[in-house]
């Protein structure tokens, strides 16, 4: 009898808790959130309908921290296209250096995966900044990478290319360029252009081989901006968005 009342008991436990809603994961916070293409992020990276506060976590190999006008730059460019009115942090640390000549897509993404710390939570979304002590592997014969976006909320500089073409007779200070590059493949991951950002007007690159770049040689999002074209034109001043890239920006939920 005993033994009666303790099974039922515990069968109307079960059948209750049968009855409970399941908890959902929220998909746009933790790690899987940070796993999407490039451009899949926008929206939350520039308005404040899901996210209000922005945190830019920066991991750079031994010896190639950026410069403090980079990361400036950084946020005051954050702070006049995204709605943050919770505000705009950089988070920095320095990370055992590679040691490699060149880096692959996939290697990078293994740094990323081993010491990146900030993702998307509570109010608060997060970006990546990988800086790296060697080339990028893929790299054309007719020019080479500076930096790339490669996920949704993450991005690289090759802190190498950087540091061997600045600082010299004709070449922009290290500063401008990290900055320049840095802003060009923040602009990626904000969906310029037309890579989760819509377009306004058309102004996407009509060359295949220079896709998802404004076709104005003097903005920002013009497509020799992350290679090393820009050496060959970039001023003392770091490039800025032109009117239609700031439109599609603000039409995405941006100031």
């Amino acid at each position: 009898m005993r033994l009666f009342r303790i099974t039922g008991i515990f069968f109307l436990i079960i059948l209750l808790h049968g009855c409970e809603e399941p908890v959902r994961e929220d998909p746009f916070v933790g790690l899987g959130a940070a796993r999407w293409d490039v451009g899949k992020s926008a929206n939350f990276i520039l308005s404040d309908d899901r996210f209000t506060a922005l945190e830019l976590e920066i991991a750079y190999m031994e010896g190639f921290r950026p410069t403090n006008f980079m990361m400036s730059e950084m946020t005051n460019f954050l702070g006049e296209v995204a709605l943050k009115p919770a505000g705009v942090r950089i988070v920095e640390k320095e990370i055992p250096a590679g040691g490699e000549e060149f880096y692959t897509t996939s290697a990078i993404a293994e740094l990323e995966d081993q010491y990146r710390e900030s993702y998307n939570e509570g109010d608060t979304v997060s970006v990546f900044l990988l800086v790296v002590d060697g080339y990028f592997m893929q790299n054309e014969e007719e020019y080479f990478t500076i930096g790339a976006a490669y996920r949704n909320t993450s991005m690289v500089l090759f802190g190498k290319r950087i540091a061997e073409n600045t600082g010299g007779f004709r070449r922009p200070g290290r500063g401008n360029l990290e900055a320049t590059v840095a802003l060009h493949e923040l602009g990626h991951l904000l969906g310029l252009v037309n890579i989760g950002t819509d377009m306004v007007v058309p102004h996407e690159d009509p060359d295949e081989d220079h896709k998802y770049h404004c076709d104005n040689e003097d903005c920002l999002m013009y497509w020799a901006v992350e290679t090393s074209n820009i050496l060959n034109f970039m001023q003392n001043d770091v490039p800025e968005l032109d009117d239609n890239c700031r439109n599609d920006l603000r039409a995405n939920g941006g100031r």
